[in-house]
């Protein structure tokens, strides 16, 4: 992560090219490029993130460096996402047919190194097609 901030009033990015961060918006993604886009030829260009899902490269979103309202952090520690999957799985056991935010459980599948839905599933989601009858 880069913290330079020798120049005041000059953009400089938070994140870099290839850091995996999240996005409140896509979930996990990949810090694909930075770059300067200008609305047209009269208006000096300004830094945007130019960010792609983890799970689905076709999905990129443009995020300006500054003034965004889109919330950007680091994926979160190996200890908070053990906490938030207990908490899953606490929801899963309350209620077999939970259904989690999307995003989070991507973000704990990552970490975790699985596939969102294996993630799932090992919260206890119901499986479909599993029904005991």
């Amino acid at each position: 992560m880069n913290t330079n901030t020798a120049d005041p009033g000059v953009s400089t990015p938070i994140y870099e090219k290839k850091e995996i961060i999240y996005s409140s918006t896509m979930g996990v993604c990949i810090v694909s490029d930075v770059t300067k886009l200008s609305a047209d030829k009269n208006t000096p260009p300004i830094p945007y993130y130019v960010l792609k899902s983890y799970y689905d490269r076709t999905h990129v979103a443009y995020i300006p460096i500054e003034n965004h309202e889109v919330e950007l952090r680091t994926v979160m520690d190996e200890d908070a996402a053990g906490k938030a999957f207990e908490e899953l799985k606490e929801a899963y056991a309350a209620d077999p047919d939970h259904i989690p935010d999307e995003l989070l459980v991507g973000e704990l599948a990552y970490i975790m190194k699985l596939k969102p839905e294996e993630l799932k599933i090992r919260a206890g989601a119901h499986v479909p097609g599993d029904d005991e009858d």
